[in-house]
């Protein structure tokens, strides 16, 4: 009989470490005193934002290296369009329990980047189909003084449930599906657009809500069950 209930116990105990391996870390010690959470977004009198310590569209990359430590990219992203992005990468970033991508939105004016571009000393293709060109050392060098115009927060953690978001950031303005495995949820008043996925890839990105433009098709009801969450299990 002994035996017996060691072996449940012994179950019971690799069940309890196997559900602290899959579940996102929550100690709550860790979060209580940090100002830079995902969701701890605040709205400045001129319409621009502050997350993660930083205010976009007036701290620099060099406060962002400060606070996340080097990039691991650079690059100067030209669509299709003829429009030009230059955004900075950083591996995997903790801030607290959470870990993540970060993908910053550098604002640099037209003379630059043309200097960038010319400058470029390799081009890739994206997964888009873009152009992707790598900066130069000298240019990466002079980016320091160049301001954050948005940030993509990629989680490492997959699965994340809506109602994690739900609780943390309250239900969007308004949503859009995108296809059976995408859906986007808008928060204007924040500046903030969620991705959720059918795969487990969450993606939330950050801009100034002055500059926030709702894009057409949206629906502007409580999303309930979208089509990512009914595929993924969510909810």
């Amino acid at each position: 009989m002994a035996s017996k209930w060691v072996w449940i116990a012994g179950g019971l105990l690799l069940i309890g470490l196997a559900i602290w391996f899959v579940t996102p870390p929550a100690d709550h010690r860790q979060t209580l005193q940090r100002t830079d959470l995902p969701w701890q977004v605040s709205v400045e009198p001129d319409g621009s934002s502050r997350v993660f310590d930083l205010h976009i569209g007036n701290s620099t990359l060099k406060e962002a290296i400060a606070k996340f430590g080097n990039p691991e990219a650079v690059a100067l992203y030209i669509r299709e369009s003829g429009t030009r992005d230059l955004e900075t990468y950083f591996g995997t970033v903790t801030m607290g329990p959470l870990k993540a991508k970060i993908i910053l939105s550098l604002q640099v004016d037209e003379k630059r980047l043309d200097t960038f571009e010319a400058n470029a000393i390799k081009q890739e293709f994206s997964a888009e189909g873009h152009r992707k060109l790598l900066l130069s050392s000298e240019d990466k060098q002079s980016l320091g003084d160049a301001r954050i115009r948005g940030i993509t927060y990629i989680p490492t953690y997959r699965g994340l449930e809506a109602d994690f978001f739900r609780e943390r950031f309250g239900e969007p303005a308004a949503w859009k599906v995108e296809d059976e495995e995408h859906v986007q949820w808008f928060y204007p008043d924040i500046g903030m657009t969620l991705l959720l996925s059918a795969e487990g890839r969450e993606i939330l990105q950050y801009r100034m809500p002055r500059d926030f433009v709702m894009p057409e098709g949206v629906e502007s009801e409580s999303p309930g069950k979208s089509p990512a969450e009914s595929e993924s299990g969510k909810e």
